[in-house]
Parts: structure tokens; sequence; C-alpha cells
């Protein structure tokens, strides 16, 4: 192996091993519970306990050549569960892919006891500071269950996990090579053949054949297998929750989005219980009743729109329950790939505009070569001149939600853009005026997790 050539005489400054704390021991009398192992743990942003419930039915809003598969759910909104306002989440909680846990499985040798009853307890003696079982793992598992329900082995590993992982390789170059990613020394080598690829935890055992970690410290190092979070599409006391979802492509596969697809389709295979809680982030991305006179600005490209859904569904429950009631001005840009494929929410929308509870809706369509809008920064700039007056105005907040990681930070920043020309003032204002508006809870922000 070159890198390991290239580092041969090179002595390596490794980051100190943290104390080993915890061991698993099989048992014959414990008993695993037959809810999600984290079923009864607290759960981030959770306002609640996590509830059981089911799926009702669902629909295909797209799917085909050049789209991505996108599903509408329905769900059974549990009883006991909390009030949510428009714009509130749902976390699911998720499962690995069973072929990824077979692998691991059959890696750690433990495929032919995958479901016996192990019992997770603190290592004796024990030399970490005030060591505990992570709350989130049952006093009793199975490995299977532990892997696909507690653990998040989709993780790229922390350069101490690659050191600890080196105490369990049998093959030298193999050992030598994590140590090297482990060190000081190898900080660049790191930072490109592990970062830069994106090489997760399962990536790294497969090219690691000697690789052989324990259960136990997989539990130590790797964090939590988090839940995933979806918007709730629909007002509360509905009986249901409507969830939206669309599938990865480009050969890339969600574990939740997976699960949640297997349970509609294959309702023979697959049971189609749900384990979910309500989910509450500062500031509340939320739409309530003192927000009805104002004026709303909702962006949401795709999926993006599904919270504005129940915002328009609160609007027209208050109008048919008090025809006084003033609205303010709401204003929806979206988009999407295909106007006569995946517009998934067309004739929906329409209606909500006939009945005077959307004042404009501003599509654009990415992949139509006749499309006057390919982004929703293109409608931005079109309409920059009624867009932020609107905005300026004391009584506007604006609303965007999508995919956080680059969309999301293009679509602000063209609002600080066009909000700097129409003010005749520096881009730098503009942006410090947006993280005001923040401040405020007049700009409210929300990030989607498509996975």
């Amino acid at each position: 192996m070159d890198y390991i050539e290239q580092y041969k005489n090179t002595p390596l400054t490794l980051p100190k091993l943290p104390a080993h704390y915890i061991e698993t021991i099989r048992s014959e009398n414990g008993q695993v519970m037959q809810d999600h192992l984290q079923s009864n743990s607290k759960q981030p942003f959770g306002t609640g306990p996590v509830h059981k419930t089911s799926i009702i039915g669902y629909k295909v809003l797209a799917e085909g050549e050049g789209v991505k598969t996108v599903y509408e759910m329905t769900i059974k909104e549990p009883p006991n569960m909390e009030e949510f306002c428009p714009g509130d989440t749902i976390g699911i909680l998720t499962q690995n892919l069973p072929s990824d846990v077979a692998f691991v499985l059959d890696r750690l040798h433990l495929a032919e006891i995958a479901d016996c009853c192990f019992e997770v307890k603190l290592a004796k003696p024990v030399k970490k500071k005030n060591p505990e079982i992570p709350p989130y793992i049952p006093k009793f598992i199975t490995p299977r269950r532990l892997l696909t329900e507690c653990i998040d082995f989709r993780i790229i590993p922390r350069k101490v996990t690659l050191q600890v992982l080196a105490n369990y390789t049998s093959d030298p170059c193999e050992k030598r090579l994590l140590e090297i990613l482990a060190s000081k020394e190898g900080s660049s080598f790191y930072s490109e053949f592990i970062v830069r690829n994106e090489m997760t935890f399962l990536h790294v055992l497969k090219i690691l054949s000697s690789c052989r970690p324990s259960l136990a410290m997989l539990i130590e190092h790797f964090p939590r297998l988090l839940a995933r979070p979806y918007s709730i599409a629909n007002c509360s006391q509905s009986g249901f929750l409507r969830v939206i979802f669309a599938m990865l492509n480009e050969g890339k596969v969600g574990i939740t989005t997976t699960m949640l697809e297997n349970k509609l389709l294959y309702a023979g295979r697959f049971d189609r219980h749900v384990y979910l809680y309500l989910r509450q982030i500062k500031p509340a991305f939320q739409y309530r009743e003192e927000d009805l006179e104002k004026n709303i600005i909702m962006i949401g490209p795709g999926t993006g729109v599904a919270p504005y859904l129940g915002f328009l569904e609160y609007r027209k429950r208050a109008k048919q329950s008090n025809k006084k009631v003033k609205l303010g001005t709401a204003l929806l840009l979206t988009s999407c790939r295909h106007r006569d494929r995946n517009n998934l929410f067309e004739e929906e929308i329409k209606q909500y505009v006939q009945q005077g509870l959307l004042d404009n809706v501003y599509e654009a369509f990415s992949r139509d070569p006749d499309s006057r809008y390919k982004v929703v920064q293109d409608i931005i700039e079109d309409k920059k001149e009624e867009l932020i007056k609107l905005l300026q105005e004391d009584n506007t907040k604006l609303y965007l939600c999508g995919e956080g990681r680059t969309m999301l930070p293009r679509i602000q920043d063209t609002i600080a853009t066009c909000m700097s020309k129409i003010k005749g003032t520096p881009k730098v204002e503009a942006d410090a005026l947006m993280g005001e508006y923040k401040k405020l809870g007049k700009y409210l922000y929300y990030s989607m997790i498509r996975y």
C-alpha cells in the first residue's frame, strides 16, 4: 500500500485511547422488549413520549424516469399525542438497512447468535470516570436488534474511533493504515481519504477485512441512531398525520425512506407500525392563530412545500369557523423538475388560490426547457420588488423550508442580494438584516433531512 510506504519512517502521534467501560454478556433469563429498543428513551427535541401507531394508507405522488419517487403517507394520530401546530414535525424512529446489519453481524462473527439475548452492563474493573451506559441502550438486547435500532454506523468515524478500531484489526498493514489515519501526522490523509470521500464505518469495514470490533466497542464509540424528522402536512385534530417523503436517487439509499417504503409496498412482509414523537425546535417553525392576520411568504422547493399544506388548511379552517377573520397576504414559491410529472400538489394548491386562502403561487421547473423559472432563486430575482416590499412590512413573516446543506443557503443569499438591490444598500447590510429577522422570529428557517 503506497500510503503505508509513504509513512513508513514517520513516528506517529496518536490520540489517547479512552477507557473501555462496557461489556455484553449472554443472558438466559433476560427479556428483550418487543417494541423499538429506543421507544422508552427520551428523544432529542421531543415534547413527550414515543407513540406506537400505524400507517393507514398511502399514495404515490410522483414516480418514473427523471423524477424522484414521492409518497404521501397517512398515519393514525395517536389518541394521547400532544396537540401540534401547522409547521411542527414528528420524529420517526428508524432502522438500519437489513443488508448493512447482516454484514456487520457477519464481520463481528455474531451471525449465528444474532437473535440471542445479551445483557449490556458496565465492565469491571471500571477505569472510566463516572461511567454510564447510554440511556438509549436498554439493559437487554440482541445483537441484531441493537445494530438495527440503536447504533448509527453510517457516520464518518472520528480519528480516535479509527485508532480504537486498530486494536481490533489483526492484519499489520490494515492496522498501520488505521493508525496513520488516526494520527496527527496523517491529518491531511484523513481529510482526503475519509472526509472527502464520505467514508463511513461500513466502508472502512469493507476495505479492512481483518477489522473485527466487539459489540461493546460499537456501543462505546458510535453515536445514537437518531430518529428522522418529517413535517406534518396537515392540522391537528384530524385523526391522522399526513407525511410526504421522497426517495433518494443517484445511487443513494435513505434508511428511513427505505423502511417506510417497504412498509407501504410490502405489507405482507413488513409490519405497518410506526414509532413517532412530536418534535419542537427553537425558534418554532409554526403557523399559529396569532399569525392569521400576518402576511406570509412561504418558500419550499420540492417536498419542502409539505408544512405549508398545513398552513393553508389552518387558514381554511379559520375562515370556515369565522368568516369575519381577516387573513394576511399569503404567497407560495415552490419548484420541481417537471410540470407534468412531479408537480406534487398542483390541484390542491390551485383550490387554495381559488378559495382566496392563497394570494399567489409561483413555480419553477428545473428540467422543462420552456419554463420561465428553473429554480426558486429565479422567481425571487424576477419578483424581487413585490417580495422585498412585502417582506419589509412589519406584519410579514418569511418561511423557508427545504434541503439545508446547499439549497436553503443559496435561496437565503438570493433574498439578501435582492434586498440589497431594492434598498440600494451593501450586501453585508442585507445579510445582517436577514440575521436580525431570524432573531426576531420574522424569518423562520427549517432544514429538512433527506434520509
